[in-house]
């Protein structure tokens, strides 16, 4: 019975040890925690609300005291979803004491009007606080940086220029090889560009004018590889040889595989609102298909059949696009409908095929002819020939001051509507084969 007894006494013992042991442990975290108070920060410049716009330079200021040492603070201009818009800023005071005072230009084209905040945080041994500030932002409007062209020489030679507002115009980069169309991305500042039958399809960052990435092709002559290429101005996209849609973020990274096809050709797309549609042009059938995909999940929402071809889709402001579509001997706009999945032929166009089309906005479309130019609206559906050129290789329309311009050979035009003179013209060495407009933002 005694080694019993001795045996329940060294448990008693050995459990006491064990309790006190986590006590311990507990008081010396919870101590830990509490060990002081923590930094002061008090911010005086700007004031709550102070409104700023784009290019506008922020003074922040702000005391920060402590008992202790301040390690380091940090500032930050954060947006709603407390990511940051700017640079973030450093400092190591090594002190009790901080007057803070420095600056943010708001330089950045991609940062929306809105609210903003500025986050002050100084940190120590005892841990960190934060202060806020919030300030109204009002972004840049949209200008035409320049006209971006692509002009060809004679061999398998390939320039971008830039024609600046001004008139002047200057060379960017050339490239040599195959080329079967381009896209610009005024968001990012990115030029892509497609090969046909050899080349890649590659990014160009034009803050530098050097390529930043590219994706290969496969080279299978004479049939061509990348049969489309289109920038939303956020992301690029391109249908390849095997009827496959793909997108890259300006990053390069793949954000989007549509569902494969087969007896066919992609050769238009077009992002809209949930959607990526493409006109798919099918062999040896007399229907083509206009398919819808779901964007980003690349699976099909749904098909329609048509006859003819798309030279161009657009917006058509309601729940709806506008369709250009040649026929053989004709052409016509149709509005396709998304509720009903169907075409309503808006108005034929008795000049033959179109060849070019720019409409920006849901009120103007200009459509390249072989006899000429003519002005469209869809509202009132009047056709009105405007500029009597023809082989128009090119055209471009700015909503924003109204003008147009148009290239045919190695001539540039540019005209302020409703004046239907040439404002400006330049003649180029080489021929005009694509032009883009490249905006701020």
């Amino acid at each position: 019975m005694a080694s019993v007894s001795n045996y329940f006494c060294r448990m008693k013992v050995f459990w006491f040890i064990i309790i006190v042991f986590f006590n311990f442990l507990l008081l010396g975290c919870k101590t830990e925690e509490t060990e002081g108070p923590l930094p002061e920060i008090q911010i005086t410049k700007p004031s709550d609300n102070q409104s700023f716009g784009y290019s506008d330079t922020i003074i922040v200021k702000a005391q920060i005291h402590h008992q202790q040492t301040i390690d380091y603070v940090r500032v930050a201009v954060v947006d709603d979803q407390s990511s940051t818009v700017l640079p973030v800023q450093m400092f190591y005071p090594a002190d009790k004491e901080f007057n803070l005072e420095t600056t943010f230009i708001l330089d950045n084209l991609l940062l929306e009007s809105g609210h903003l905040s500025i986050n002050v945080r100084a940190g120590s041994a005892n841990g960190l606080s934060n202060e806020w500030i919030g300030i109204n932002y009002s972004t840049a409007m949209k200008s035409l940086k320049s006209l971006l062209v692509v002009t060809k020489s004679a061999g398998s030679g390939f320039t971008v220029r830039d024609i600046l507002p001004g008139g002047d115009v200057s060379d960017r980069f050339s490239f040599t090889g195959d080329y079967s169309g381009s896209a610009v991305c005024s968001k990012y500042q990115q030029f892509y560009k497609a090969g046909s039958v050899i080349d890649n399809l590659s990014a160009w960052d034009l803050k530098i004018n050097q390529i930043s990435w590219s994706v290969p092709s496969l080279p299978a002559p004479p049939l061509p590889y990348f049969t489309a290429v289109y920038s939303d101005n956020s992301e690029v996209f391109y249908a390849s040889r095997d009827a496959l849609i793909s997108g890259y973020s300006t990053y390069g990274i793949n954000t989007f595989r549509g569902k494969q096809f087969t007896n066919g050709y992609f050769t238009s797309i077009f992002r809209y609102k949930s959607w990526l549609i493409a006109f798919f042009d099918t062999f040896n059938s007399a229907f083509n298909k206009l398919v819808i995909f779901n964007y980003p999940g690349g699976t099909v929402f749904r098909e329609a059949d048509l006859t003819g071809t798309v030279v161009s889709m657009h917006d058509s402001g309601e729940d709806g696009l506008f369709l250009f579509i040649n026929n053989d001997q004709y052409s016509a706009v149709f509005n396709y409908s998304f509720e009903m999945n169907s075409f309503i032929k808006l108005k034929d166009f008795p000049q033959g095929n179109i060849s070019r089309v720019a409409m920006p906005d849901i009120q103007d479309a200009f459509l390249a002819f072989t006899d000429g130019i003519y002005w469209y609206r869809p509202a009132t559906a009047s056709l009105v020939e405007i500029l009597p050129i023809d082989h128009v290789s090119d055209l471009a329309y700015d909503p924003i001051s109204g003008e147009l311009f148009v290239t045919y050979g190695n001539i540039a035009e540019r005209y302020i509507l409703p004046d239907f003179q040439p404002f400006q013209s330049w003649l180029l060495t080489d021929s005009i084969v694509n032009i883009h407009l490249l905006y701020n933002k």
